[in-house]
């Protein structure tokens, strides 16, 4: 049986470790006999957009977790990560794909070419955060120039969906990056909504 394992690694690093590269998936969209899903609060704050991403990847939600994402969303890896892109980041487009396709639960596959079994569900035990406030980050900044940052602890378990009680853990420390941008209101005015416009794995020590 495949051991319970401690990982620092950050969640987009997740996808690629258990989820097939190529292939088609399915989309995710509700059946026509599925109820309305729920929408999560507004994000108005950039404690509300937090929790609105802990509760998405614990509940699988695609839909809500794209809406965290800011349309300039990306994912840089650790330094020296051996399963790091030759950008060394992920896109948008590149997150999203991988990780709907781990919300869908499909098998992922080894460098080997061994098929290991997809994920069945996620249990987000800690997103706490670190750093005492969220600094802005300079403008000199070569990633997320203009952006609000912070040091959050992450502990998340995945159950796999085989036969025995496989999991991966995911304990690490990672930068979370936000950005707030108005959004007009239907009638007139305008509010803030916060986005996750950046994140960043932190290296093993």
């Amino acid at each position: 049986m495949w051991r319970p394992a401690r990982r620092r690694h950050g969640l987009a690093v997740l996808a690629i470790l258990t989820v097939m590269t190529g292939g088609c998936f399915d989309s995710g969209d509700p059946d026509d006999t599925d109820p309305p899903p729920v929408a999560y609060p507004f994000p108005d704050t950039v404690e509300q957009l937090m929790t609105n991403f802990r509760d998405a990847y614990d509940s699988m939600n695609i839909t809500e977790y794209r809406n965290a994402l800011h349309e300039d969303f990306r994912f840089i890896f650790a330094e020296g990560s051996d399963i790091a892109p030759p950008s060394g980041c992920f896109t948008r487009e590149e997150d999203l794909l991988s990780t709907t396709r781990m919300f869908n639960g499909e098998q992922g596959m080894s460098d080997t070419g061994e098929i290991k079994p997809g994920v069945r569900d996620i249990d987000f035990r800690l997103l706490e955060q670190l750093s005492p406030t969220w600094e802005v980050v300079p403008e000199s900044d070569d990633d997320f120039p203009g952006a609000s940052r912070a040091i959050f602890a992450v502990e998340l378990v995945f159950n796999l969906n085989d036969d025995g009680n496989s999991t991966i853990t995911i304990d690490s420390q990672q930068y979370f990056y936000v950005q707030s941008e108005p959004e007009e209101i239907a009638g007139g005015g305008s509010r803030l909504r916060y986005y996750l416009i950046g994140h960043q794995d932190l290296a093993s020590k």
